[in-house]
């Protein structure tokens, strides 16, 4: 006597008892009967104890001192005894929807069918004898939701067998050498089972996956496309990545080396973030036209540095993907990585709209590019908001230097004096035109100031200030510069030239609750002013004692730097910021200066940034440093690494990284001991390379 596949199934995923979802029949099982396919119920089938809940338990990974209690381990192979259940009922499933599917297939999803069975009663028997019966727990529908709506065959092995049991390669691999370690031999033994058995589960999916999916697509692309959110590859890996038993399934290494560097989030609604380091530029012209691609080059080299301050579940936008290789190196440092997703075109730079909510739009700093850029995106966020709310003439003006100066000035003057402050006749003063700019020079010059320094209103350190040295005149090619910026931006900023001795900048960030400090970085900047390179976990370090003193001086409690901000600065930016409805991150740019009577003197405000730095993204990699371990992040060009060396850019980094590996230290989470690593993958940077150096002194440095 035989009994028709498609009846089985009907028994296993409409059954109301253990029983019928577990027995497997001892007589031949025949496909020759198949009917009209069934749409996916919508409510599962099972006995009352085992009903599906949107809020079941979920196993966080458990610690090791905990399953050495056998009630432990009950709850956990709870968790696991769920999935296998589920994974039987979305095979029957499958055998019902697809009833034109190949005889083969539907023979194969027969046998994994009756392995999930068997992986079933395992785990129920295993957690009977800890203690814990099927069904005590409340049971989570999630693996049912992400897979009972596929739509044909092809959904079904991309899904469960290339995700979930993907997945399992890891989990059922790093749970079996987690209760081997506790002692637990016989449900290491079935994990071990289970582990042999989703090898060939997913060797099966992987077969017919090849043989459906779009033509001249690898395997790689065909699977990404092919999930739909909130699934993603990201779903495919567990805590700790299985290569070797990818490989036995018959994966290649293309693929599980970007499933290996492949990150998206698994429920947090994400940030977006986005890298425009030309904003001032545009925040110049007020308006996201007529802004030459001057930069361009450091804005596609450059790329992937918000990824640092992202976190995994956030997404970062890219104008071109880094290699595989490349992405695999920061991972093995230890440096997580958001979601990846590129823009397609050059010409027309814009965000992809994007196919879920969005807690937030993070670009490096906003202003009208950034506002077009995410122009398709607004709608998408938790909390709605209109355009406006994040460029508006109150924060452009916010970020004009113009405005830094008359209101750091201002603020000395309604401030305790301090003798160790600036005074307020050492910042900027705004020329309107040529004849207000000789004037100004002149009085400077007069009061004993021999350099001075002209900035642009807006613009950066490398392209928007010019130095003027002791009785040098305004020559022709400076003339030029200031009629320009004249034109563009209503005036030149003119201030003494200083004898900075530390140059330093607070990282910020405004939010609803209003401004808090995150840290302060050490800056080093070359003999122009022009940015070098960020110190990391060595504020003070290297410094003579009496720098020292000046900074870390004790004031109630705290370092008198650190109290003088807090309690003077920032609560007076942060009325200026609210004001302008700003929210964000900024940083202040400061220094400690030597005058002309030889003492140690603070200016504490020579710009105030809007926007992402790069002092932010050297605080956030500070926090990946080993304890006693100190680095530096720098970013050097192709012209000045050619001058230097003689070398490219991708051979300069070669030698730089093969002579100091990357060592992590023996932690459970490993933070970098020492080494050197690539932030932007040196074989796509054309004209910049951004290096992160860490030694375990700051002598090591040699800076």
């Amino acid at each position: 006597m035989a009994i028709q596949l498609e009846d089985f199934a009907k028994q296993v995923l409409f059954g109301t008892s253990m029983e019928e979802k577990l027995s497997f029949p001892r007589e031949e099982i025949l496909d020759t009967k198949r009917s009209d396919p069934i749409k996916t119920p919508k409510q599962l089938s099972r006995p009352k104890h085992l009903v599906l809940r949107e809020e079941g338990v979920k196993a966080g990974h458990p610690a090791q001192s905990k399953l050495i209690d056998e009630r432990e381990r009950g709850r956990l192979l709870h968790f696991f005894g769920n999935h296998e259940l589920l994974a039987t009922e979305l095979m029957a499933l499958a055998i019902l929807k697809f009833p034109e599917a190949p005889a083969s297939f539907r023979r194969g999803l027969l046998e994994t069918l009756k392995d999930e069975q068997m992986h079933t009663q395992l785990y129920m028997h295993r957690m009977k004898q800890c203690g814990v019966e099927f069904g005590e727990l409340p049971l989570s529908d999630y693996f049912w939701r992400s897979v009972s709506s596929m739509e044909d065959p092809l959904d079904y092995v991309t899904r469960l067998s290339l995700t979930f049991e993907q997945a399992n390669l890891d989990y059922s691999r790093e749970y079996g050498k987690i209760f081997a370690s506790v002692g637990d031999r016989s449900t290491a033994g079935i994990l071990d089972k289970i582990y042999r058995d989703e090898i060939d589960h997913v060797g099966f999916g992987l077969k017919w996956f090849r043989r459906w999916k779009a033509e001249g697509k690898t395997d790689w692309e065909a699977f990404r496309e092919r999930l739909v959110f909130p699934l993603s590859p990201a779903r495919a890996k567990g805590n700790f990545f299985n290569r070797e038993g990818r490989s036995e399934a018959g994966l290649d290494a293309s693929f599980i080396k970007d499933l290996e560097v492949f990150s998206q989030s698994r429920g947090r609604t994400p940030y977006v973030y986005w890298f425009n380091p030309d904003a001032e530029r545009f925040a110049a012209r007020n308006s996201s036209e007529g802004v030459d691609a001057g930069t361009f080059p450091v804005q596609k080299d450059l790329a992937l540095l918000p990824a640092f301050v992202a976190k995994r579940d956030d997404i970062l936008l890219l104008p071109r993907m880094p290699t595989s290789a490349f992405l695999g190196e920061l991972k093995a440092a230890g440096l997580e990585l958001p979601e990846l997703k590129t823009y397609e075109s050059e010409e027309e730079v814009s965000a992809p709209s994007l196919d879920r909510k969005l807690r937030g739009l993070r670009p490096w700093a906003w202003s009208p590019d950034s506002v077009l850029f995410f122009e398709e995106n607004f709608s998408k966020l938790t909390r709605s908001k209109k355009p406006d709310t994040f460029w508006n003439e109150g924060i452009r003006a916010l970020h004009s230097k113009a405005w830094a100066a008359a209101w750091a000035k201002s603020l000395l003057d309604h401030i305790p004096h301090e003798e160790w402050l600036a005074p307020t006749s050492a910042f900027a003063k705004l020329a309107e035109n040529a004849q207000g700019l000789q004037r100004i020079c002149e009085g400077f010059r007069s009061a004993g100031c021999s350099s001075l320094a002209l900035k642009a209103p807006f613009g950066t350190a490398a392209n928007g200030m010019r130095r003027l040295e002791a009785d040098e005149l305004i020559d022709e090619r400076l003339t030029r510069w200031c009629e320009q910026t004249f034109e563009e931006q209503g005036g030149v900023l003119v201030e003494p030239w200083l004898d900075r001795v530390f140059d330093f900048s607070i990282q910020l960030e405004m939010g609803k609750g209003g401004l808090r400090a995150l840290g302060y970085t050490r800056l080093l900047n070359n003999a122009r002013g022009q940015f070098r390179g960020i110190v990391t976990n060595g504020f003070c370090q290297g410094l003579d004692s009496e720098l020292v003193k000046f900074l870390m001086q004790r004031v109630q409690g705290r370092p008198r730097l650190y109290h003088w901000y807090e309690s003077f600065v920032l609560p007076e930016l942060e009325k200026e910021l609210a004001a302008a409805g700003y929210e964000g991150p900024l940083g202040i740019d400061a220094f400690v200066y030597r005058s002309y009577d030889g003492r140690l003197m603070l200016k504490p405000v020579v710009e105030i940034n809007l926007r992402y730095t790069m002092g932010r993204i050297a605080l956030e990699l500070g926090q990946r440093n080993a304890a006693t371990s100190v680095g530096f992040f720098e970013v050097v060009s192709k012209a000045q690494i050619k001058k230097r060396t003689g070398q490219s850019l991708s051979e300069f980094c070669e030698r730089q990284t093969a002579a100091y590996p990357v060592k992590l230290s023996e932690e459970k989470k490993p933070r970098i001991e020492e080494g050197t690593l690539a932030l932007n993958d040196p074989q796509q940077a054309q004209g910049f390379l951004a290096l992160y150096h860490v030694r375990r002194s700051f002598k090591e440095l040699a800076l």
